[in-house]
């Protein structure tokens, strides 16, 4: 550290290093950024570090500067750290809270972090931390009996930076511990809380949230979200400058980010690439609001404070002036120019040559430097680096529009009307209902004087809490709930969050609780990225019954809209919560007209308060997983009221998942032959899940299609679109609707790991991996991510890391133990260990029917059925066929049991069995019949018919196995063309193959087979490449010796 000796107080710089002339600048606007000039000269004329205020420079040589009354001496290559207060100029010492020569609070660090991995940003340049200010947390240190670190990511001005998991809520959260002698100034403490509050209020998909301010072991910190990605700095020294599309969607999420801020009354001055995060989906997220102020508090900023990074920041900004939102977008200008250009516009030797240009000059126009970049995007900087703020856009919506013209037509696309009276758009209005306090959810200002954004809504998701029935009538008990939701959805934008799945997250946070009151129901919504949360009562009055609805947002409790409705008697409460939905839509912005929302709200017929009832009881125990209690409650419920739809619906679903299937079939016709008393989007559901029972995934794609274009926000109608292309095996379709899905709950962990179970199945292994452990680092124990991921290990070669992930899947309860097991013999079916998945099988059957589970036990002696057919038991095959078959009518079991009766010489007894499946209605079913017929042809050495039925099936659904028994037919009938052609087919798509029935059951084993068949096909056309198939097959089956093509491979290997 460098010493500080006294002197006398003077007036210039003694020396002509930082300045050529003396006219260079003017003596006013040099008083104003006096701590940035003395940082700069000081860095210029030495060459050691300088941290001055919230900046770290190198100086080389030694020099002695003044700084008010202190003269600064700095060695060569010595760090020299200084906090400059900004009322009195006085230059303190480094890790000073207050100003020690007029007690004013210095200004907090707000350096960006240095990281130690993912997660967070990285700095500009280096950053010396004293680590004294710091307790340590180790890894594995609980804090609060809450937060458990993980990792230490870096180290800022402001405190040590963890990442950590939410045991409570069980995510990963950014932990930022404060520095003890920070947290220690009660001043500084308070400034700093009051600035969290304020950042903490500004709540969008494009803004890291802030969750907790609290204390506990001693320590003062607060948590936010945890994001894997990089920042937008490294990304540029990674690609020194971006194409324009790019360039241009990272602005304009962060246009979207800064309208929510500014609507808040809260600017950023702090904007840069440093503080642009990055996730690995390409969302954009700005962070690091803590050197914000209120533009509603003038007060907590000191006069003349110079704040920010001086490459980003404003003229006005440099020069000590008041600030406003166009502040901030001065800095978008500089970002988007440096992304376009690969560099910053002002260009200067010094930082303060640097502050000069900006304040004096034009940036240099972007088409002077790459004629390629689009004159559109070039105008937009210009416009956002003009020197005088009322030159620039007027707010970060009117910047946002002008790049979504650019950028074209697309979903959520806003139009952006002229202002009235020229007002500027950065002024807070004061909005209409509740419009103002949504901006986090997309919504739009309204002004008194007629200002209005219109445009189509972001989707809002809601979370309907538990009402709190106060009349002591039992009826009332899960009445309202799913009414209420059916209702809030008839806005196309509103969905509402399956409260069967919050319940499940619930109990989880809470262990015990009984009822998702308010307070659980926000927990719930901050873990899952539910926008917001409907909580309400209903209470008996002398004149009859009111009903209390408050809408909250659950980052911060604040209750955004207040609603209440009366109703004279028990049977009008349904018409009075129709009423309130229809207020809270029109509160959040749905411009429904009045005929349509009555038309809507029929459903809620006088009569139906106990179907009602039955009908929501029905969804608990659906939601709960008792089909056949559900199935019950739905009944009531119809009987209740006979033209109650929904009720049908409901009970066809329940059968549905029995597999009693054409009990099903006959309740959803009678719902369909109720659908007028349905709304739109209950019509389509309704249609949509009659559909996929079907398997016509045609219809059930128009049907969903059509929901999806009416209600885009619905999240459960993308989710199922994604299923029914899934079905249909167009990985690509499936891929894009369960991205939307996706992005509707980005925080919904089921949604994530169904987006990584599609990519699975579309062989994206890479990303299966990525997201599956994403979702892991998250919850630890979700199943279905474990398994996930453990395929996508093996699809990558990583067989070990498989086997580990089916260990690990064994210890999370008994669906995992269950489908570790059957993973676990897949594996070694893959790798050839024919005994020791034998084994495997055979204990997990026992374990099935021990827990009365014949279901799991006859589809796992099926696999086994098959195994002892690989390993030449054919009797054993045949016995355990017929165990399988007879545990069973899933179409995939008695399938795998047919082709064991083929292969054992028994094709009528394969015929019959299997005959059933072609007289079912659904596709898969009949696709299985004509493979088993074509088998059986070819088991007898007939090629060609067999052939035929294989094209049949193909004609039902473009199979996996319908590609693999081509390619044999071909073999058999020397056609090696198209033999190796099939082979291919099977290898591209060999995703599938991780779960050819499509039902998440592991069954990559039938894959190492096509690398055989594919050597013997090269070997007929006497391609050189028959050898690398058979050493791609063997090299698979290394460790096993009792796969009994092996043996061959070796010989016809050999022969090359």
């Amino acid at each position: 550290m460098s010493r500080v000796t006294p002197a006398k107080p003077r007036r210039a710089f003694e020396t002509g290093t930082l300045f050529q002339r003396k006219d260079a600048i003017d003596l006013a606007f040099f008083r104003l950024v006096w701590s940035v000039a003395f940082r700069a000269g000081l860095a210029l004329a030495t060459g050691s570090s300088v941290l001055c205020g919230t900046a770290k420079y190198k100086t080389s040589g030694v020099l002695a500067i003044p700084c008010k009354d202190f003269i600064i001496s700095a060695s060569p290559q010595q760090d020299v750290f200084l906090m400059v207060c900004p009322q009195c100029s006085y230059a303190n010492l480094e890790r000073s809270v207050t100003c020690a020569k007029c007690a004013t609070p210095l200004p907090l660090s707000d350096q960006t972090l240095v990281t130690g991995g993912q997660g967070w940003s990285v700095p500009a340049g280096d950053v010396v931390i004293s680590p004294s200010g710091f307790g340590q947390l180790d890894p594995g240190t609980i804090l609060g009996g809450r937060y458990e670190i993980v990792r230490l990511l870096g180290q800022g001005g402001m405190g040590a930076v963890y990442q950590a998991y939410d045991r409570e809520l069980e995510r990963q959260v950014a932990l930022k511990v404060i520095r003890s002698d920070l947290a220690a100034n009660p001043e500084i403490l308070k400034r700093f809380k009051q600035e969290l509050i304020l950042a903490r209020q500004i709540t969008h998909k494009n803004v890291i949230r802030i969750f907790d301010l609290g204390q506990a072991d001693g320590f003062k910190f607060i948590t936010m979200d945890y994001i894997e990605g990089e920042d937008l700095q490294s990304l540029l020294r990674r690609k020194k400058k971006l194409e324009p599309a790019e360039a241009a969607n990272i602005i304009a999420q962060t246009c979207r980010a800064l309208e929510a801020a500014h609507a808040e009354g809260v600017i950023h001055r702090d904007l840069k690439p440093q503080n642009i995060m990055l996730d690995k989906r390409g969302r954009a997220y700005v962070m690091d609001f803590g050197i914000a102020r209120s533009t509603l508090a003038p007060g907590m900023t000191q006069t003349g404070a110079l704040i920010g990074t001086p490459d980003y920041m404003s003229p006005e900004q440099a020069k000590g002036q008041t600030l406003d939102a166009r502040s901030d977008l001065f800095s978008v200008g500089i970002i988007f120019y440096e992304m376009l250009a690969g560099q910053t516009p002002f260009l200067a030797d010094t930082t303060m040559g640097k502050l000069w240009k900006r304040t004096n000059e034009l940036a240099r126009p972007l088409g002077e430097l790459d004629k390629t970049i689009p004159p559109t995007l070039c105008e937009i900087v210009r416009r956002c680096l003009e020197i005088d703020p009322h030159k620039r856009f007027a707010s970060a919506a009117e910047l946002l529009q002008q790049i979504e013209v650019w950028q074209g037509p697309k979903a959520g696309t806003r139009v952006l009307v002229q202002r009235v009276g020229g007002l500027p758009a950065y002024v807070k209005w004061a909005g209409t209902g509740l419009a103002v306090a949504l901006v986090a959810a997309g919504f739009f200002l309204r002004s008194k004087l007629g200002t209005r954004l219109a445009a189509p809504h972001a989707p809002v998701s809601l979370l309907i809490a538990d009402f709190d029935n106060k009349t002591g009538d039992p009826v009332f008990d899960g009445t309202l709930e799913p009414m209420l939701g059916i209702a809030l959805e008839g806005a196309p934008f509103i969905s509402s969050y399956n409260r069967g799945q919050a319940k499940k997250v619930a109990a989880r946070i809470q262990p015990g609780a009984s009822h998702m009151e308010a307070a659980l129901a926000q927990l719930v919504a901050v873990r899952e990225g539910v926008n917001a949360v409907v909580a309400g009562s209903i209470q008996k009055e002398r004149s009859g019954y009111k009903v209390y609805v408050t809408t909250l947002d659950p980052a911060t409790g604040r209750a955004l809209l207040k609603e209440e409705s009366d109703a004279s008697n028990k049977q009008d409460v349904l018409a009075a919560a129709g009423k309130l939905a229809e207020r809270i839509r029109k509160g959040l912005g749905d411009t429904t007209p009045e005929s349509a929302q009555k038309s809507a709200a029929e459903t809620f017929t006088a009569g139906s308060l106990e179907a009602a009832h039955q009908y929501a009881v029905g969804q608990d125990l659906q939601q709960s997983g008792k089909w056949t209690d559900a199935i019950n409650a739905y009944g009531q419920a119809a009987k209740s009221d006979p033209d109650l739809g929904r009720a049908y619906a409901g009970t066809a679903a329940m059968y549905a998942n029995l597999g009693k299937n054409q009990e099903a079939e006959k309740y959803y016709q009678l719902a369909l032959e109720r659908i007028d008393r349905m709304t739109d989007r209950e019509k389509y559901r309704t249609r949509s899940g009659y559909y996929l029972l079907m398997h016509n995934q045609a219809k059930a794609i128009e049907e969903l299609s059509a929901l999806v274009s009416q209600y885009p926000a619905d999240t459960a109608g993308h989710a199922n679109l994604a299923l029914a292309y899934f079905y249909g095996r167009n990985m690509s379709k499936t891929l894009e609707e369960q991205k939307r899905a996706m992005e509707i709950t980005p925080h919904s962990l089921l949604q994530r790991v169904n987006y990584a179970m599609y990519a699975l199945y579309a062989e994206d292994f890479d990303t299966a991996a990525k997201e599956a452990q994403s979702i892991l680092n998250e919850n630890p124990k979700f199943d279905q991510a474990l398994r996930t991921l453990a395929l996508a290990e093996l699809g990558r070669g990583h067989n070990e890391e498989a086997r580990q992930n089916y260990k690990k899947l064994q210890g999370v309860g008994a669906y995992g133990a269950s489908i570790a097991s059957t993973g676990l013999a897949d594996l070694e079916l893959y790798e050839g260990r024919l005994t020791e998945a034998a084994a495997i099988l055979e204990r997990a059957i026992a374990d099935d029917r021990a827990a009365k589970d014949e279901e799991a036990a006859a589809d796992r002696t099926a696999t086994l059925a098959l195994t002892e057919l690989a390993r030449g038991k054919t009797s054993e095959a045949v016995s355990a066929a017929g165990m399988a078959a007879a545990g069973s009518k899933e179409a995939s079991v008695i399938y795998r049991a047919a082709q064991v009766y083929v292969a054992a010489g028994q094709e009528a007894k394969a015929l019959q069995l299997v005959a059933p499946l072609s007289q079912r209605l659904e596709t898969e079913p009949q696709v299985y019949a004509k493979l088993i017929a074509g088998e059986a042809r070819l088991k007898r050495a007939n090629a060609r018919e067999a052939l035929n039925s294989f094209q049949e099936a193909q004609k039902l659904a473009d199979t996996w196995l319908g590609h693999f028994d081509m390619g044999l037919a071909y073999l058999a009938a020397s056609a090696y063309t198209e033999a190796s052609s099939e082979f291919d087919v099977c290898l591209k798509r060999r995703g599938e193959a991780t779960s050819v029935f499509l039902d998440d059951v592991p069954s990559y084993h039938i894959l190492p087979a096509v690398y055989y068949y594919q050597g013997r096909a090269r070997e007929g056309l006497h391609s050189p490449g028959a050898a690398e198939s058979y050493k791609a097959f063997l090299a698979i089956k290394e460790r096993g010796a009792g796969d009994p093509l092996v043996a061959d491979a070796r010989r016809r290997l050999g022969q090359h």
